[in-house]
């Protein structure tokens, strides 16, 4: 009997070790885990801060017990991410979220730096304004958050300039059904929690000093935005401008509604790949020029971080870049990179920033995508036995066509 439950411990004992072969993945889903778990079940904030502290201090009791701290380890995870939404739900005093309502006809006068690349449609534009003060009849005081602002106006805004608002300042709506269901929510994701309907603007000629990494990359999209429709017809270079850049606003709307019904606008997305691509170009390019494989690193990093900038920083841009970030470092240190590692740490990485990414599909369709292909992938390969395949045409088309799937 007791050579039966030893044997059992030993197995359950090396299961967890195998697990823990990719520590940065088990860690991962503790920590998904325990955003979702937190989210659905309403646990008071100081319970669960308790709670990581414990788990935190057992793990530092229990250093030299490789079994118990990798467990206390994957709690403890479990409780940062639960923490972590848990400490994004809740928002300061002087969030500007705090002076809206859901129906207001006041008029408040907001001032604050432009946060996003405006955008225009039907003569009104809209951007995310970074809040710095709020002012109405009857106070001013300073505020922070973010607030989505629309405003019928033909003038020019640029990013990051100040501007003095003045309109309704409102919550977005609930809408019961239909398809604008999760409006809210999808706002609230990426930290807006108002709507300004601006009346007037004014421009105070100031720029935040803060942005000025993405200041410099949205001037460099503009030139090459530029180039592209100087020496291009003006058809081709608005989709070789959403192919590379990301920006699908000058695609006419015909061409673009016809590629959504036959089934080809994914290839205006900006994705993973588009960074694999510049990443590949710029290493190559730096090693014909023999720059050493150290040196390569450090120039390819800051150059992968503004493209990210420029084309959005979308959820798989940034994956990719943390990934390609990461499988460089990995290099360098003459290390092979496990690909199901670096999902893990690009997802610590941007639900860490905000863990409420979570629940976006966007962020859930780019790790599942990546994840199916590579473990799928050489299962299929396998099945079909393409590495004993003689006609090499044949065999590139079905991996090529296995890697599009």
């Amino acid at each position: 009997g007791h050579q039966n439950v030893a044997k059992k411990f030993l197995e359950i004992k090396g299961d967890i070790f195998c697990a823990m072969k990719r520590p940065l993945v088990t860690l991962t889903l503790a920590f998904c885990l325990g955003i979702f778990i937190a989210r659905n079940i309403k646990i008071p904030y100081p319970l669960v801060y308790g709670i990581a502290l414990l788990f935190l201090t057992l793990c530092i009791l229990s250093f030299r017990k490789e079994l118990r701290s990798n467990i206390f380890l994957c709690c403890l995870f479990f409780c940062l991410g639960a923490v972590l939404l848990k400490n994004s739900q809740i928002l300061p005093r002087c969030h500007i979220s705090k002076f809206s309502t859901y129906k207001n006809d006041n008029l408040y006068t907001v001032s604050g730096f432009i946060n996003s690349p405006p955008g225009s449609k039907n003569s009104r534009v809209s951007f995310v304004l970074k809040a710095k003060e709020i002012e109405s009849a009857y106070f001013r005081q300073r505020c922070c958050g973010y607030v989505l602002v629309y405003i019928k106006t033909k003038r020019n805004f640029r990013f990051a300039e100040e501007l003095i608002l003045t309109g309704n300042l409102y919550r977005p709506y609930s809408f019961s059904g239909g398809k604008h269901q999760s409006y809210r929510d999808y706002l609230n994701r990426q930290d807006i929690f108002s709507i300004l309907q601006a009346k007037t603007a004014r421009q105070t000629g100031k720029l935040d000093k803060g942005l000025a990494l993405r200041r410099f990359a949205l001037w460099l999209k503009e030139q090459i935005e530029g180039i592209f429709f100087k020496y291009v017809s003006p058809l081709p270079a608005s989709i070789l401008d959403a192919m590379v850049l990301g920006e699908k606003s000058n695609i006419p709307p015909l061409i673009y509604n016809s590629m959504i019904k036959s089934g080809t606008v994914h290839i205006l997305v900006v994705s993973g790949f588009n960074v694999g691509i510049v990443s590949f170009v710029i290493i190559l390019f730096l090693k014909l020029i023999r720059i050493p494989r150290g040196m390569r690193f450090y120039i390819t990093v800051p150059l992968l971080i503004i493209y990210c900038f420029i084309t959005g920083a979308s959820t798989p841009v940034v994956r990719a870049t943390v990934m390609a970030i990461f499988f460089m470092f990995g290099s360098i240190l003459r290390r092979e990179p496990d690909i199901y590692n670096s999902c893990a740490l690009a997802a610590i990485f941007i639900l860490v920033i905000n863990p409420r990414q979570l629940f976006d599909v966007g962020f859930e369709l780019s790790f599942a995508s990546v994840i199916s292909i590579v473990y799928l992938y050489p299962k299929i390969k396998s099945l079909l036995r393409l590495d004993s395949m003689k006609v090499k045409v044949l065999k590139f088309l079905i991996e090529g066509c296995l890697v599009s799937f």
